[in-house]
Formats: structure tokens, C-alpha cells, sequence
């Protein structure tokens, strides 16, 4: 079977999936209503002698398990300082067809297009390998490059969003220093399910995306998951020419659930590939850049159990990546320049236990580890490289009424890189001031070794990068109102050392090196209100400023210069802001418009102006199980300079017809 042929079978696999899930909500009985949503049940915490007949106690059982399953997520041993941010329901609404457009919601995460094609992600200026990407509590950044590709993840399997623009904490391991995107997909157990997308607009690309799962006995069920994508946008190149973009993904996910009481077993698989083109300059002359096959891998098994009172869980995961490239000196495709083929891969593993204590307090315990090998082979060289890091931790946290303190501290332990450990930590406190008011203050240092492609590309790399590290200081308070108003502002500071990027000596020729000092800091704010039930209203503005220090121009001379050639860091606009409405107009129905601002920045050397964009989305719930959306991007069809050289398509309108059944 070709790359062509697989989204047709994907459209007949949803089809078909969409027809049974058609029916699907008439034989699966109601859950009792609950908060619960897993661990430890009352049925586990009762006596055998509890005064109940065998058949009463089935059915309580029974019911409690229900309840357990209906929220569509297990309640993890430990969790982490992540806020929720969106929810699978938002998401649809307002018309996200992939992770890439839903983080593109959020005030505080910049989504932008990376050199190679695809979307990464920046939070304050930390990119590259910086953020960390987790799913369902695994880091699925690549194990070559070092970033995520945020468009590869169904959107259909999302059913949360969270985000910390603080470090991670040592307790997920290594890695993290700029910040944490969490993703949370939907268990296998649970009533059954399918949601089947068709998307569609006016580039023109068309997709499909379907998520079912299914009851295979008592206790063990499966989800799957697949989407397809095709593109046959026109890209602009110099002097009035275009080039298709030939865009093909197919992506599969997997994930076979058993649970019973505390103990679950979860097997998770996810299969990815993609063919395209890059996209090339619309200004001036360049090769162009065809991944001529590009697939991602990855499988994880997580074990959870309780044993007293200690929860325990472990998981191990293998992730490969396959990638070719091929670059062209013209748009016909019949010069071909270089070519690279990449095989990479990681392994990894983590053992965490957790218990609570003295009423107020729990700790929590684990060690993780992480193998990274990659082969590199160009014409007439093969570079190869491997990178193996372990990180031991521990953490202690203390609740009582108003307030909370989380501090937890570890080690990176780099083996075989030439790096020497370095202690890491994050300190969290949160104050409830009143009903209305809450601080929290967090601290931190947090670090990461440079990815392998940084390290041993034949072209850029450079063996002998340190590790990037980085001290981090926020305050953040949060004003909510109930569901009327909610005010949010966070300054913050960071510290970094070592950070990589190209250097800007001729003598190194282009190869990346290790920044000295540099001075982050910043605030973010945000706002929401409902002015009346059919209206609400919001915005936000970001600050952010960087300087070296040491340069000759010195941080306070830095403040007080314009755009003059100074940003350490490429493609960082120090002024960000946006302004939306949210009509409501009756029950099952949304419209929003939305306006943002991005200020500007230096890139390779050359700077991009400011511009604003406006986004419009309306979403009408038809009938109990089908939901459409209608989305425009640039709805002004201003084709801003996104990176220099690089102008966006202008325009898109966007048609998307949901289908979900129980």
C-alpha cells in the first residue's frame, strides 16, 4: 500500500467507526454521578464484613468502577504544577484541528513555524529542547532534534491541556528548564465512544481525524486513533513562481487499558508519517527542502499499583525517528544538492512512589533515565552520537487551609558528554490572601544537555556545547470572581547560562556555541469577564526583554535601544498582546473574534516589523451528537513577515464538522 492510499483507508475507518459509534450511546448504561476519578474507592477502603449481601456488594462495586471510568481519566499518584488551560470540549469549539492551533490559544505560549517545517513551541524566549512536551507523563520531543512537531497529536484524543511557564520539576526528570506543555488523552476505559472530525479549508488541505474505544472485558478496554491529512497549498516563491507543498500525514495512536481497584496497566503506542515540502522563502533565493519521509515512533508502558499506602508507578518507553531529507536547487525538484538521512531513537524508563503522611504532608520519590542514539549519513560521511542522562529526585509537599509549599530537588547526572552533574530544584509556595486572591511564588533551577543534533551535525554541531542552565523566579496572583471576572499577572525573571544558538564569530563558520549570561525578564497578564451571560470579554499583554551580560552594550543601555541589532535571541518580540469576545447567544452556540499583536524582532540578522492578526471562529452545537465550526485566520489577509524572508498564507477559512456519540 502507498503513503497516497493511506488516507482513503482512513476516511473508510472513520466511516465506518462514526456508523457504529451512531448507535453506540444506546446500550451503554448511565454512571452513577461522581467526583471520583480512580485510585482509591470506597469499595477498597471497606471492611469485608460491611454488613452487605454478595449481590449488593457487586452492584456498589460495580457503580464505583463507573464512576471511576466516566471522566475519561485516571487520577494519577503524583501530579504536577501544570494549570489546565483548554479542555477537549474548548478545543472543538473553537475549531482546533491539531495540538499546534489549540496552543496557538494561549496568550503565553508562541507557536511558530520551524525551519524544517512543522510548528515548535516557545514559552518567554526557551526553545528548543527548553519546553518540555509531555504526554500523558512521557517527553515526546524527538530524540534527534530535540523539539515537537505540536501538529502530530490528534485532536480528537485530547481531553486537557496543561501548561506551567515554570521550569518542570525535578521530579519528572530531566530536562524542562523554560517551561511544560502537558498533554492528557483519553483513557481506553470508560462508556464507549467515538468522535469522528472532517476538516477542511481553503489553502487547500483537507484532514480527517476519528478516536473510538472500546470494552474487551470486564476490566480492559482499547482506544484508537488515527488522522489523516492531505495539502496541495501553492507556496510563493521569488519572482511571481509557486511550489506545491505535497503534503501527506497519516498518524495512528493506540492504547490498551486494564484496571481494576488501584492497579492499572496502560500500553501505549503511536505510529507517525509525514511527506512534504518545507516552506521556502518568498523573497529571495533558496534551495528547496523536501522530507521525502519523515516517521516518528513510540511505545510506553506505565504500571501503577498501591501497596499500603505508598502509590507506586513505573513506565518505560522507546521512541524512534526516521527522516529524509533531500534539498533542490530548483523548484522542479531535478537538482538535487544534498540529501540526509537520520535514524534516531530513546529509550527510557521512570520509577516514582508517593505517599501521603502526617495528615499535611506527602512525599514523593523517583529516578529517571533517558538514552538517546542517533545516526546521521550525508553524502560520503556518517556522523553518529549518543547522550545518556539519569536523574534521582525527591520531593515534599505541605497542605493545610490557605497554604501550600512544594519544594522538590535532584541531581543530572550526564554520562559520556564530557558535562559534570549539576544540581537542580523547584520551590513552589501558594497563598489563598482571600476567597478571590491567590499567590504563588516558585523558584527554581533547571537545566538540559543539548540535543544530539546540536552536538554532532556535520554541518552546525558542536561536540564540545555545554549544557544550557537557568534560574527562574516568578510571582504570580490570580484574582477569580466565580465565573464573572477572572485577573491574572505574572512577573518573572530568568537567568540563563550556556544557552545554544548559532554563533555570531566568522571564525566558527556558522557552527552553534554556548551563550554566556543572559538576563530574561518580564510580565505576563491576562484578563477575563463576563459582562452579561451571553458576553464575555478578554485579553492580555506579555513583556519580555533579554540581554547578555558582559556585552559591550550592557543591560541598562539595552532597556532604552529600539531595534538595534541587540536581542540576543532571534525572533523575539518584546511586546505581545491580544483582545477577544466571546458571544453566547443561546445554548450551544459560540462565536468569537479575537485580535493579537505580535511586536518586532531580529531574525538572522535582519529585522521583522510588528503586525497584528485577526481570527474569527463560530461554533453551532446542530444536534446532541454533531458539532460545526467555521474558523478564518488573518481574517484581514495581511501575510505578515513571520521570520525573515517568510511571509504567512494570508487568509485561511476553515470548515469543521464533528460527530460524537456515546
Amino acid at each position: 500500500m502507498t503513503l497516497r492510499a493511506y488516507p482513503k483507508c482512513l476516511i473508510g475507518a472513520v466511516a465506518l467507526a462514526a456508523t457504529w459509534g451512531r448507535h453506540a450511546h444506546a446500550d451503554t448504561p448511565a454512571a452513577p454521578p461522581s467526583n471520583e476519578t480512580g485510585g482509591e474507592t470506597s469499595a477498597t477502603k471497606a471492611a469485608d464484613n460491611d454488613g452487605l449481601s454478595d449481590e449488593d456488594r457487586k452492584l456498589r462495586d460495580d457503580a464505583e468502577r463507573s464512576a471511576i471510568y466516566v471522566n475519561d481519566r485516571y487520577e494519577k499518584p503524583f501530579e504536577r504544577d501544570t494549570q489546565v488551560r483548554l479542555t477537549g470540549e474548548q478545543l472543538a469549539q473553537r475549531g482546533a484541528v491539531d495540538l499546534a492551533t489549540a496552543l496557538a490559544l494561549l496568550p503565553d505560549v508562541s507557536v511558530r513555524d520551524a525551519g524544517r517545517g512543522g510548528f515548535n513551541i516557545d514559552i518567554r524566549g526557551a526553545r528548543k529542547g527548553a519546553v518540555s512536551v509531555i504526554v500523558d507523563g512521557v517527553l515526546v520531543s524527538d530524540p534527534y532534534y530535540g523539539t515537537f512537531d505540536v501538529s502530530t497529536i490528534p485532536v480528537t484524543d485530547i481531553i486537557e491541556i496543561r501548561v506551567a511557564t515554570t521550569p518542570q520539576s525535578p521530579i519528572d526528570g530531566p530536562g524542562g528548564p523554560g517551561g511544560v506543555i502537558e498533554v492528557v488523552t483519553r483513557d481506553a476505559l470508560g462508556p464507549k465512544a467515538v468522535i469522528a472530525r472532517v476538516t477542511g479549508d481553503s489553502l487547500p488541505s483537507f484532514g480527517m481525524t476519528g478516536t473510538a474505544r472500546v470494552a474487551l472485558a470486564k476490566d480492559l478496554a482499547l482506544r484508537l486513533s488515527a488522522s489523516g491529512l492531505m495539502g496541495a497549498r501553492d507556496m510563493a516563491l521569488p519572482n511571481n513562481a509557486s511550489l506545491g507543498e505535497e503534503r501527506r500525514a497519516v498518524t495512528g495512536a493506540m492504547r490498551l487499558e486494564y484496571r481494576k481497584g488501584t492497579r492499572r496497566l496502560a500500553l501505549d503506542g503511536f505510529l507517525d508519517n509525514r511527506h512534504y515540502i518545507s516552506p521556502p522563502s518568498d523573497v529571495n533565493p533558496s534551495s528547496i527542502l523536501l522530507i521525502d519521509g519523515e516517521t516518528t515512533s513510540r511505545v510506553t508502558l506505565k504500571a501503577n499499583d498501591k501497596v499500603g499506602d505508598t502509590a507506586l508507578q513505573g513506565q518505560g518507553w522507546f521512541q524512534t525517528m526516521g527522516r529524509t531529507s533531500r534539498y533542490y536547487s530548483n523548484a522542479s525538484l531535478s537538482t538535487q544538492q544534498a540529501f540526509e538521512e537520520l535514524s534516531a531513537t530513546r529509550v527510557g524508563g521512570q520509577l516514582l512512589a508517593t505517599r501521603a503522611f502526617a495528615k499535611h504532608f506527602r512525599w514523593a520519590a523517583a529516578t529517571s533515565f533517558t538514552h538517546e542514539t542517533a545516526e546521521v549519513k550525508t553524502q560520503g560521511d556518517v556522523s553518529t552520537g549518543n547522550v545518556t542522562l539519569v536523574e534521582p529526585a525527591a520531593d515534599l509537599q505541605f497542605d493545610r487551609k490557605k497554604i501550600a509549599l512544594d519544594a522538590a530537588f535532584g541531581v543530572a547526572l550526564p554520562i559520556g558528554v564530557g558535562a559534570d552533574p549539576w544540581p537542580e530544584m523547584k520551590l513552589v509556595g501558594k497563598y489563598r490572601a482571600t476567597k478571590q486572591l491567590d499567590i504563588t511564588a516558585t523558584g527554581g533551577r533547571k537545566g538540559r544537555l543539548p540535543s544530539l543534533r546540536e552536538r554532532f551535525d556535520a554541518a552546525t554541531g558542536n561536540p564540545a556545547l555545554g549544557p544550557e542552565k537557568a534560574w527562574h523566579a516568578e510571582v504570580r496572583a490570580t484574582h477569580a470572581l466565580d465565573d464573572r471576572l477572572r485577573i491574572e499577572v505574572a512577573p518573572y525573571y530568568r537567568r540563563t547560562q550556556g544557552t545554544v544558538r548559532v554563533s555570531t564569530n566568522p571564525a566558527d563558520m556558522g557552527k552553534l556555541a554556548n551563550l554566556g549570561e543572559l538576563d530574561i525578564y518580564g510580565i505576563d497578564t491576562s484578563a477575563r469577564a463576563k459582562v452579561i451571560p451571553e458576553l464575555e470579554l478578554g485579553g492580555s499583554y506579555n513583556y519580555i526583554i533579554a540581554c547578555q551580560l558582559g556585552s559591550a552594550e550592557g543591560c541598562d543601555r539595552r532597556v532604552g535601544a529600539a531595534m538595534g541589532g541587540l536581542d540576543p535571541l532571534d525572533r523575539l518580540p518584546h511586546h505581545r498582546f491580544d483582545a477577544w469576545a466571546r458571544a453566547l447567544p443561546r445554548k450551544g452556540y459560540t462565536a468569537l473574534v479575537r485580535a493579537r499583536y505580535l511586536g518586532g524582532s531580529r531574525d538572522q540578522g535582519n529585522t521583522t516589523d510588528g503586525y497584528m492578526l485577526v481570527e474569527a471562529s463560530a461554533s453551532a452545537q446542530v444536534t446532541r451528537d454533531y458539532l460545526g465550526v467555521l474558523r478564518i485566520d488573518d481574517l484581514l489577509d495581511r501575510r505578515p513577515e513571520t521570520r525573515s524572508g517568510f511571509h504567512g498564507p494570508g487568509r485561511v477559512i476553515s470548515l469543521i464538522f464533528q460527530g460524537s456519540w456515546q
